[in-house]
């Protein structure tokens, strides 16, 4: 593995300060019921990490194992990152939305675009640069005058400027697995978390919340939050794991927050 120390990252602006701000007034207060804790946490944590469904069931993994090390971060030049995973030895699947520069309101280029594979702590196994960038027909464009993007062509390839075959690939499903059926039943997110940009995490187990949706986007319950952008989300079969979907956004739904990731079949990797 390479070490380098940490650099200076854009995660959380002003997190610490804002909790402290949130909390030191509890210390000086002494002991409140466990009723108002309980609710001021969740209210902090609704606030700075948006996707994280009742209690926290992420926990980390090892990222220079397989599958795991196919997983990686896709370092922004301008700050930031996203989670990327190899689908092929030289190309990753993200979410085009980290490939957009708000203040330019215009795409990244490939030169501004980095990959490092089985990431932790500061080290990785192998790492390479961008040499070009596909995105969803569709969303060429960029955000509506919202800013949004559409969920469901929220997908981009990136062509590495060379093959990364180490660290192994991830397949996408086949399109009988990522529209339903027995298999799909249970799932795995892994991403690296904004509060954990660091390590990568997983949710083991979570779900998918009903069918592919009319406008072709999956809503699930696994938690997710900022940094996971562009996170697989898995299916195990016969063959290994597989990708089922890619998250991309949270929502609300009926009883609180919601994933929302494009499911395989609406991804074409390419050649």
């Amino acid at each position: 593995m390479i070490r380098i120390p940490y650099g200076p990252t854009r995660i959380l602006p002003g997190i610490a300060a804002a909790m402290t701000a949130l909390l030191l007034p509890l210390c000086l207060a002494g002991p409140l019921p466990a009723h108002a804790e309980t609710e001021s946490y969740l209210q902090l944590r609704q606030r700075f990490l948006p996707g994280i469904k009742g209690e926290d069931q992420r926990h980390v993994v090892e990222s220079d194992s397989a599958p795991w090390q196919a997983i990686g971060r896709v370092n922004r030049r301008i700050g930031g990152y996203c989670t990327g995973t190899l689908i092929a030895p030289g190309k990753v699947l993200t979410a085009a939305h980290c490939l957009w520069n708000r203040r330019t309101r215009r795409w990244l280029g490939p030169e501004a675009l980095h990959f490092v594979g089985g990431y932790s702590r500061g080290a990785w196994i192998a790492e390479a640069g961008v040499r070009s960038i596909r995105l969803a027909p569709g969303i060429a464009g960029g955000p509506d005058g919202n800013g949004r993007f559409a969920p469901a062509s929220d997908w981009a390839v990136l062509t590495l400027a060379k093959p990364l075959g180490m660290l192994g690939h991830i397949p996408l499903a086949m399109p009988e697995s990522a529209t339903g059926g027995p298999r799909a039943e249970s799932l795995i997110q892994v991403g690296y978390s904004q509060d954990k940009p660091h390590v990568l995490t997983a949710h083991h187990d979570c779900h998918p919340l009903g069918p592919v949706r009319t406008g072709g986007v999956l809503v699930h319950d696994c938690d997710a939050t900022h940094g996971d952008s562009g996170s697989p989300i898995l299916v195990l079969t016969s063959d290994g794991a597989r990708i089922f979907a890619i998250h991309v956004a949270t929502g609300k739904g009926s009883s609180g927050a919601v994933g929302i990731a494009v499911p395989a079949a609406s991804i074409d990797p390419g050649r």
